[in-house]
């Protein structure tokens, strides 16, 4: 996880099994005249053929990629979110974060928080997440394999 002028209020699960809901927050800078903006990435694990269910018999070469951005004034800036599928190799880091803010690509899609939200469909998974527009808002992210 990467952030910039905020933290993270409720630490991020490390795992999200199948079929289960997770929690984490996250809060800007108190005082700071700036919103809270960040990135979080999860691997995302591919079960081998003829292998049990376990961590251990699963492979990993992609991770999943949620962009958030809650701006301190509403009047310059809307509230962003994005979500994509990248290459496992790449850091979650301010790069991830400004390449989800202001790029366009494939790997990803991107929508402010007022509109309908976003859904990125990748090779195995599709991804909807939604956001609402408010100071604290609520960011909420599926991730389902693809029909």
């Amino acid at each position: 996880m990467w952030m910039h002028s905020g933290y993270n209020s409720h630490p991020s699960s490390p795992t999200v099994d199948t079929n289960t809901t997770e929690i984490c927050s996250f809060s800007k800078t108190a005082g700071a005249a700036r919103g809270a903006v960040g990135v979080l990435t999860y691997e995302l694990l591919k079960k081998r053929k003829h292998h049990s269910e376990d961590l251990e018999s699963c492979h990993c070469n992609e991770q999943v990629a949620i962009m958030f951005s809650v701006p301190y004034d509403y009047n310059l800036y809307d509230n962003w979110l994005a979500v994509g599928i990248f290459e496992n190799a790449r850091p979650c880091d301010e790069t991830l974060f400004k390449l989800m803010y202001y790029e366009c690509g494939s790997t990803f899609t991107r929508a402010k928080a007022k509109d309908c939200g976003a859904v990125y469909v990748g090779k195995s998974v599709e991804i909807r997440a939604s956001m609402s527009n408010a100071g604290r808002a609520t960011l909420k992210v599926e991730v389902c394999d693809k029909r």
